[in-house]
């Protein structure tokens, strides 16, 4: 038998897909031939029975031998299988780790102690403690799990893929490229709801086109859009990071805001038309074949080897890719004329209004990063409290001293004695006094309270009398009490109940600072009544301008005020959402 037997340890018997019972008869009819020939007749009587003892004569009993189930090639996956069965429930309770790496992992590559060390690993694991160990055991788990190995339930099975790669993605940061798609081949093959995951920030290494026309697909349809310059790139029909601007100057201003025009115009476009990019440029479906659990080791005869998917091909769009490169070339444009740069790209076609939004936008965005730096650069001022205590300290003896000298010279006190100093009133604080109170007479002396700044005070045994409008001014903004809130919209101004949801909503944002600025601005008013308005707020006209034009942003979808104009398409609006008829 052994002689028989070739290389690879097939007999000769699996090598010829013949019977038993037809060998045995071939055999017989040749020892019938030779009987038969000349030579061998001679010395043997045909007649004569020792002539038959020759002859093999096949047997009776055919033999039952299914060829392909009992000389069936048995794969690797299959073998891997039926190992990972037959240790389903095997537990060890201590072992000590032993180092395990290879390419393509399973049982038949681990050595007595690494198998031991699994055991007690992924009994570890099944527990919920997740102790570190090597990638090459993290694999042979997951191979498990797809096969259905450790659980009863579908869901469990994926809820135990997603949990064993959160809880070990830290630490091999190469588990990301195989997990992700796995749970996605999972969630298929079981009619599985797959559960929103963290958004990328750019995509992996041999991410396939499935989970990366789906992760557009999330972008696109997020509130508000969520593009990354990563995500963003390959929607494009040009080669941007080889522009002159890009590679000059351009770099970090492009990264930064052509994301954002994407998204500003999105947002423009569902406030303003109703309809989203993507429900613009809608593309149509499509089904693919898509292969399960690639590179994992696999036996497809549990589900197959692929599965059809329906896909909505985002990314190869010819419509929504063309109005995207031309948002982000009008961004390369606009970032041009407003950095100084030489030269523009040509051929730029989207709509006036979407134009116009974009240059405000990035006009807007210049200026106040530009503020910023100014204000970085500013000499930053430290103050020293434990000098300025003593500095108050020195100064109150310096006041008491002279206060005592000008009663005594006055005749108030006896010649020699300190004139007395009134202490602080019964159920107030020393150093405080009431706002909107001053005293009658007394000399007074400015002094710092930490807590509310520069105050006015006086000999509290004074009588208090009502300050005046003017000299309230004087005080500091936390020193005075706020009034009422404003009344409701509906109560303030019943004329805007007509315009959209978005406009009152934007109008119950605005404080009573922003309405009176919008007022003054519908009525053409000059730069000192801005400047006025502003101060009595304790703030500067630009920078409640620029709170305007947020609020008016997030509402509305475009900007409120231009400069220190309101657009001719808002004043009717605003006319009404402010009571008055617009010039």
């Amino acid at each position: 038998m052994n002689e028989g037997a070739d290389k690879h340890g097939m007999s000769q018997e699996k090598k010829n897909p013949r019977t038993t019972r037809e060998q045995g008869l071939t055999f017989a009819e040749l020892e019938l031939d030779f009987a038969d020939h000349a030579d061998y007749a001679r010395p043997v009587a045909r007649e004569e029975p020792q002539a038959y003892s020759r002859i093999v004569m096949p047997e009776s009993v055919e033999r039952e031998i299914d060829w392909r189930e009992n000389f069936r090639y048995v794969s690797r996956e299959e073998q891997f299988v039926r190992k990972a069965k037959e240790l389903e429930g095997e537990t060890v309770e201590s072992a000590e780790f032993v180092p395990f790496q290879h390419y393509w992992p399973t049982y038949e590559e681990m050595q007595p102690a690494q198998l031991k060390w699994y055991l007690h690993w992924r009994g570890e694991v099944r527990a919920g403690r997740y102790p570190d160990t090597d990638l090459s055991y993290l694999f042979v788990y997951l191979y498990e799990l797809i096969h259905g190995i450790g659980w009863r339930e579908p869901s469990q099975g994926f809820e135990l893929i997603r949990r064993v790669w959160q809880e070990y993605r830290q630490r091999y940061p190469k588990l990301d490229l195989y997990a992700r798609e796995w749970l996605y081949d999972f969630a298929l093959v079981f009619g599985l709801d797959l559960p929103r995951m963290e958004p990328l920030l750019k995509f992996p290494r041999n991410l396939s086109t499935e989970l990366r026309e789906l992760e557009w697909y999330r972008r696109f349809t997020a509130e508000p859009l969520g593009l990354s310059w990563d995500m963003l790139t390959p929607l494009l029909d040009y080669e941007v990071e080889k522009s002159r601007f890009y590679t000059g100057q351009g770099r970090k201003d492009l990264q930064q805001y052509a994301p954002k025009v994407v998204s500003l115009v999105d947002g423009y476009m569902s406030k303003a038309q109703g309809n989203r990019l993507l429900a613009r440029f809608k593309p149509r479906e499509k089904k693919v074949k898509r292969h399960l659990f690639r590179s994992a080791v696999y036996d497809f005869e549990l589900h197959g080897r692929s599965v059809p998917v329906t896909v909505l091909p985002v990314s190869e769009h010819p419509p929504l890719r063309d109005y995207v490169t031309q948002l982000v070339r009008l961004t390369e444009n606009k970032l041009r004329e407003l950095t100084g740069f030489k030269g523009k790209l040509r051929g730029i076609a989207v709509e006036p209004d979407v134009e116009q939004l974009v240059d405000r936008f990035l006009r807007k965005e210049l200026e106040q990063r530009k503020a910023e730096e100014a204000k970085a650069r500013a000499p930053k001022v430290k103050i020293n409290t434990v000098k300025l205590r003593k500095l108050q300290k020195e100064s109150d003896e310096v006041r008491d001293l002279l206060l005592a000298e000008e009663l005594a010279g006055a005749g108030e006190a006896p010649w020699g004695e300190p004139a007395p100093v009134a202490g602080p009133i019964a159920g107030s604080e020393p150093g405080r006094r009431k706002p909107g109170k001053r005293k009658q007479a007394g000399p007074e002396q400015a002094e710092l309270d930490f807590e509310r700044g520069w105050l006015a005070f006086a000999d509290e045994s004074e009588s208090e009398i009502p300050v005046t409008e003017p000299e309230m001014r004087e005080f500091p903004a936390a020193a005075i009490e706020m009034s009422e809130p404003p009344a409701p919209f509906s109560d303030r101004n019943p004329e805007a109940e007509g315009l959209p949801a978005v406009w009152r909503g934007m109008y119950a944002r605005f404080g009573g600072a922003h309405l009176q600025m919008l007022s003054a601005l519908l009525n053409g008013e000059d730069a000192s009544s801005l400047y006025a308005i502003a101060e009595q707020a304790g703030s500067m006209p630009e920078l409640l301008l620029d709170e305007i034009n947020e609020i008016a942003m997030e509402e509305i979808g475009d900007l409120l005020v231009d400069g220190e104009d309101i657009p001719e398409e808002y004043r009717p609006e605003l006319g009404k959402l402010l009571g008055r008829a617009a010039d």
